[in-house]
């Protein structure tokens, strides 16, 4: 479990997030959204330690960090190898194929034999539809295809937590699709992931819990069938915005 209380993040004047309290349960899928520049992507950053709150409790199952007191790098390491970030862009290495991509964590990182970090590449490659691109190199694949090696990667490291930002933004509908079955599939194993997500229809069919986040606030904290029966006039309009409710609305 991972639990958040009273944390805050400023950018000089701008307070990115403010008082978040909330909890994140293991074997569920928790998918944050909200307007652009609310705070989604901080927060999401925040589990990972790749920002760093100034201050509020961070708790990771029976370890508490305190983002007032310096955090040291065995402690950072520690957090990052639980929380598996994937990120809008595939950040893949171009020069190694797409099984060593998978690979390079587990050898690197976790000190796993070739043989066995392979064998565990090419399930997880298989996993996500990717089994006959193993020999690929990056470029030679298409943006949807190279999320889903990123995807794979993460998993590589048996992470507790799965994070993905925005995983299918730069995407077509088409290619958003298939990265989008592969998570759908995560979620139904019950993998613990934490999703920042623009697509509604998405967060509906995969959440256990969304998180409503502006101006660095968390407004909901709640079910989907909770969140999407619009339970304040924000979540109204915001939802509405999404799905273009209100422009269909004026064009009738």
């Amino acid at each position: 479990m991972i639990k958040f209380e009273h944390v805050n993040k400023t950018f000089g004047d701008h307070q990115a997030l403010s008082d978040i309290n909330t909890t994140f349960k293991a074997h569920e899928t928790t998918v944050i959204v909200g307007p652009s520049g609310s705070g989604k992507s901080t927060l999401l950053r925040s589990l990972n330690l790749l920002e760093r709150p100034e201050n509020g409790l961070y708790h990771f199952n029976d370890q508490t960090i305190d983002f007032a007191k310096p955090i040291t790098g065995k402690t950072m390491l520690n957090i990052r190898r639980k929380t598996g970030m994937v990120f809008q862009g595939y950040n893949l290495f171009p020069h190694l194929s797409v099984v060593k991509n998978v690979m390079e964590g587990p050898v690197q990182v976790l000190k796993q034999k070739p043989a066995a970090a392979k064998q565990t590449a090419l399930d997880l490659l298989d996993k996500v539809g990717l089994a006959d691109k193993a020999d690929a190199y990056p470029g030679q694949l298409s943006g949807g295809q190279q999320q889903r090696v990123a995807i794979a990667r993460s998993l590589a490291m048996n992470p507790e937590y799965i994070l993905l930002d925005e995983p299918t933004s730069a995407l077509d509908p088409e290619l958003e699709a298939g990265v989008l079955r592969v998570l759908l599939a995560l979620a139904q194993e019950d993998n613990s992931m934490i999703i920042v997500t623009h697509n509604m229809e998405f967060a509906r069919a995969v959440a256990d819990k969304i998180l409503f986040v502006e101006d660095g606030k968390i407004l909901f904290d709640g079910t989907p069938n909770e969140f999407f029966k619009q339970p304040t006039q924000r979540i109204s309009d915001f939802l509405a915005a999404m799905t273009f409710t209100t422009i269909s609305d004026k064009a009738k």
